[in-house]
């Protein structure tokens, strides 16, 4: 498990990944006899959350209402555009999965209200305290380190075309997550208040050059450990195991490679499969470097 000061962003996505519905320990989510598919093929279809099917049809009744509301929201709210990707019912509304349009790029999401009556709650759209702040966050690191992640993007590509691994499907990112900046490959969570001077100045000034916002991380003071890139790759082939000579490769050469941006770096190596109920993979044999043995980058 990655300590729990580092993983403020995941965990913030993964209670809002059920709307905010953790009340009753008995809440279920309808199983599939068979809810595994293969990474290539998922793109969203069949992600549920708990108890939330009766909200899904109810919220996708009002879809277009919905959807302008929640570009209104961030608008107002964030100065941000955003693109709805996403409407899935949760027990006591809809989670409304989203992506900025401009820079900084980022995917997050948030909640709609439906009452028991029936009634979708437009005027009462609300979000987790510091999620989509914190995936706004992510989003202007990228911008910052622009350089410094086309090394390792250009890195995890040649990972895929050298070896019989792959990422995700961006039609399931845009449909399923909410981890700020991500790629098909790996995604930037950001700890705590770091970058809060940042995020102020965004919210006052979000039209800022990339340069502008370059020059404004001149005076950063922040720890590597609080910026998190949790790279995840799968196999390629049905029914292979992770690959541990790919995964050693991997991070032998994440370890000594030059010109990366500061952070935490985890690894991790699934098989071929991702769950379409939750969009991860459930398996136990993963293979991963985690805390307390991620890559630190000065």
């Amino acid at each position: 498990m990655l300590h729990s000061k580092k993983t403020g962003m995941i965990t913030a996505s993964l209670i809002m990944l059920i709307g905010g519905c953790m009340e009753g320990a008995t809440e279920t989510v309808e199983k599939e006899a068979n809810p595994l598919v293969s990474v290539q093929s998922y793109t969203g279809q069949g992600y549920d959350l708990p108890n939330g099917k009766e909200n899904d049809k109810i919220a996708e009744a009002s879809r277009d209402k919905v959807i302008s509301s929640t570009e209104k929201f961030f608008l107002d709210t964030y100065k941000t555009n955003v693109k709805v990707h996403n409407i899935v019912g949760n027990k006591d509304g809809a989670s409304v999965f989203v992506e900025s349009v401009d820079e900084p790029r980022f995917h997050t999401f948030v909640v709609i209200p439906i009452d028991n009556k029936g009634k979708v709650r437009l005027e009462g759209i609300w979000t987790e305290e510091g999620q989509v702040e914190l995936s706004i966050k992510s989003g202007l690191y990228a911008m910052i380190y622009e350089e410094q992640l086309k090394t390792l993007d250009t890195y995890l590509e040649g990972v895929v075309k050298e070896h019989p691994v792959v990422g995700k499907q961006e039609e399931a990112i845009q449909k399923t997550s909410s981890t700020g900046y991500t790629t098909p490959y790996y995604y930037i969570s950001i700890a705590g208040k770091s970058l809060d001077g940042l995020y102020e100045a965004y919210i006052n000034e979000p039209k800022k050059t990339k340069e502008e916002w370059q020059a404004e991380a001149n005076n950063l003071q922040a720890s590597p450990e609080d910026f998190i890139i949790t790279i995840q790759l799968y196999m390629k082939e049905k029914g292979a195991k992770p690959n541990q000579k790919v995964f050693d490769q991997m991070v032998a050469d994440l370890e000594k490679m030059e010109n990366l941006s500061p952070g935490s770096y985890s690894v991790f190596l699934n098989d071929n499969t991702i769950n379409k109920g939750s969009a991860k993979n459930t398996k136990e044999d993963k293979l991963e470097l985690n805390y307390p043995n991620e890559i630190i980058i000065p």
